[in-house]
């Protein structure tokens, strides 16, 4: 009977949990996390590194932001020289700033993700 009562204890416990919110909420933290990477990859001063943005006005840097559905998370720039930057124009090189932030953040994004889920289903 031992067996079946753990059985039902966790089963019980099973359905408590909200799975969705649980990857929702990991997400949202994962994608904020990001945007704060990507916003301090724009907080270079101008100098012989042109491999990234620099900040001259700081206009790109503060148009950068992140939106979740629960299921999808997107940082992006509302602003056109975000475009330019990131993929280049005729007559300037790229300079990516967000492609290259997620490529790099990824191990990082999933190992966070990953805790939080663990986190949630430690806490039900």
């Amino acid at each position: 009977m031992r067996l079946v009562k753990g059985l039902r204890q966790a089963n019980q416990r099973l359905a408590r949990l909200d799975i969705r919110q649980a990857v929702a909420d990991s997400l949202d933290a994962a994608v904020q996390q990001l945007e704060a990477q990507v916003v301090d990859t724009l907080s270079m001063s101008p100098g012989p590194d042109h491999s990234v943005p620099w900040v001259q006005t700081g206009a790109l840097r503060a148009s950068i932001s992140h939106s979740s559905d629960g299921m999808i998370a997107v940082v992006g720039s509302s602003s056109d020289v975000a475009v330019d930057q990131e993929l280049g124009t005729r007559s300037d090189a790229p300079r990516p700033f967000l492609a290259s932030t997620a490529a790099n953040a990824t191990e990082d994004l999933v190992a966070s993700i990953a805790a939080a889920l663990a986190r949630h289903l430690a806490e039900r």
